[in-house]
């Protein structure tokens, strides 16, 4: 069975919508009002049934039709079409046809927020989706959307319009934000007068943590070094950690390669019978990074050398191959390997910017030579 019914009650509003025309740019609109109420129905069911992904088929069973366009200020008139009946039913209470009823009111209370310039939250996807709509909007035009009527709901009260000033402020004002628990390791960059414990960490750049369960001196002691963390965090649409909700594991990190890496901080120049460049603290950071990124992916790291030209040599085995990183000071890393077989060897140069590019490297020499 198919529940087909007219479906939100719009109107565009100036001069170019007058005698009920509606300009053919207007339609990427319609196009993106459908994927803003498809993408509430999804995370409304999401949310109410606790669940990760929608049934299989989701995208079938919901299609939005413009049937005509009414004289005056355009008014465009469109058609649900829901099919009900040629899927297996939702899991809990709702229909296909409430959800989209459900999708309809949270529409509805989004852009009156932003209307009456109140805070909106949204999803990274409905952010991309509330930036399709009205993108052609121009100065003087309005778009009026009129909600189903409530009890106790007085005359006005459920119709809200978006001009142009209003869709800036719901676009430059909205916030997006989840939880999300990650773990991971980051360096202790500093400790804030207030007790906020600043970290870094290449995925995450920099976020603050307060750790009321130990004083912030405890950490003072251990700035520059890193830390191994399991966090419960908010997220903004950006990725970028907001806030820290909590934490599960917060602790110092023991790792005899990046504490190698640390007493090279001694050497002096000359250090290697009065020859031997200082290991910069560039050099040594850099080594470190790539260490943690990357060492739960390989090998252990056999041999951790300061070069006499001011780098670090990291080396491992995999098999019959010997490989060497060595972080220059003149910022770039060379990679290479040697065969002890006789059978081949190479060598590569890259910059510090590009480890990550490395480390894509290796894995694939170690998954093949294994």
């Amino acid at each position: 069975m198919s529940i087909i019914e007219q479906f939100l009650e719009i109107k565009y509003k100036g001069e170019r919508f007058s005698g009920g025309r509606l300009p053919l740019d207007v339609l990427a609109d319609l196009q993106a009002l459908e994927e803003i109420l498809a993408t509430f129905a999804r995370e409304i069911w999401l949310k109410e049934n606790d669940r990760e992904r929608m049934p299989k088929g989701y995208t079938d069973w919901f299609h939005m039709s413009l049937t005509g366009v009414e004289d005056g200020s355009a008014l465009p008139k469109l058609q649900l079409q829901v099919n009900e009946d040629q899927q297996r039913s939702l899991d809990g209470s709702d229909t296909r046809f409430s959800l989209m009823q459900k999708a309809e009111t949270e529409f509805f209370r989004v852009i009156k927020a932003a209307a009456d310039g109140d805070k909106v939250t949204l999803s990274p996807s409905q952010i991309r989706n509330f930036n399709r709509f009205l993108t052609n909007l121009k100065p003087g035009e309005a778009f009026q959307y009129t909600s189903r009527p409530t009890s106790g709901s007085t005359s006005g009260e459920n119709i809200v319009f978006l001009d142009l000033e209003r869709r800036k402020r719901l676009l430059t004002s909205v916030t997006s934000t989840y939880e999300q628990r990650i773990q991971g390791r980051a360096r202790l960059k500093g400790v804030e007068e207030e007790g906020k414990l600043k970290f870094f960490s290449n995925s995450l750049k920099q976020f603050l943590v307060v750790d009321n369960s130990r004083p912030p001196t405890e950490y003072g002691k251990h700035i520059g070094n890193y830390y191994e963390f399991d966090l419960t965090v908010e997220r903004r649409h950006d990725d970028s950690i907001s806030n820290v909700i909590t934490i599960h594991e917060l602790s110092l990190l023991e790792n005899p390669v990046i504490s190698a890496i640390d007493e090279m901080e001694k050497l002096p120049k000359g250090w290697l019978d009065g020859f031997g460049e200082p290991i910069s603290s560039t050099v040594r950071e850099a080594a470190k990074d790539f260490v943690l990124s990357i060492d739960r992916d390989i090998p252990e790291f056999y041999a951790v050398a300061p070069t006499e030209e001011g780098g670090v040599l990291l080396e491992f085995k995999q098999d019959n191959w010997d490989y060497g990183v060595e972080f220059n000071s003149d910022s770039t890393v060379s990679y290479f390997g040697i065969d002890f077989r006789g059978e081949g060897e190479f060598s590569k140069e890259y910059r510090q910017d590009e480890t990550s590019i490395l480390e894509v490297k290796i894995k694939e020499d170690i998954c093949r030579n294994d």
